[in-house]
């Protein structure tokens, strides 16, 4: 049976991160209903642009992240994960430091891996409240014997640090009830990379928070 404790938590933080800008768009229907004003309703126009991005870039992201994302046997390439992800982070406090490359693609992590990995900017993301980089690099590595893709995300900014709770929701053996919608895409991620036999590390720093993973054996 799947934890309903963390699926509720993570349906919170969906729609936590949608009710602004669907709400923004709302706002902007009102007053094109209500304004004549040429300048009002041209601004009225640029809010619902702005707003429909914000929430598509969200939505687009969480599917991947949260969700089956196309269903069983649908692959992820790195560079639509790449994308969705700069797409989340261009209206935000955190600018994507993911530069492309064809090694990365050449690794190829399967969708259980790039799910790992945007749940992990998800969260350094959230280390940086008063703005940064989001850092991200991809390499084949050996791990107990086994060939492996390794993840570094590592987010970068003034004050950084770890939001409530994360620290514990990347231990699997923490209790669920502790988690809250913030710190739920942390558990996440450390239950995927748990079927891997892997465990998600974060090294806090001065202005800085790193996170390292194990996505998937390549063997």
């Amino acid at each position: 049976m799947p934890d309903l404790v963390l699926l509720s938590l993570l349906c919170s933080k969906l729609c936590h991160d949608l009710v602004g800008p669907v709400s923004a768009v709302g706002n902007g229907v009102e007053i094109l209903e209500d304004e004549d004003d040429p300048e009002m309703r041209q601004q009225a126009i640029g809010l619902l642009a702005h707003s429909a991005e914000l929430a598509a870039n969200r939505l687009k992201f969480m599917r991947l992240a949260f969700g089956a994302a196309g269903g069983e046997g649908v692959a992820i390439s790195i560079n639509e994960a790449r994308q969705t992800a700069e797409d989340f982070l261009s209206d935000g406090r955190g600018a994507l430091a993911w530069p492309s490359s064809q090694d990365e693609e050449d690794l190829g992590p399967d969708k259980t891996g790039i799910k790992i990995l945007l749940n992990l900017i998800l969260i350094a993301n959230d280390t940086i409240p008063r703005g940064g980089q989001v850092h991200v690099a991809l390499s084949r590595g050996e791990t107990a014997g086994r060939n492996m893709i390794s993840a570094n995300v590592r987010s970068e900014g003034v004050g950084a640090r770890l939001g409530e709770g994360v620290e514990a929701a990347l231990d699997t053996a923490s209790d669920n009830n502790a988690l809250n919608p913030k710190s739920a895409p942390a558990r996440l991620a450390a239950d995927l990379a748990e079927t891997f036999g892997g465990a998600i590390t974060v090294m806090p720093h001065v202005d800085a928070v790193e996170f390292s993973v194990d996505l998937n054996p390549t063997d």
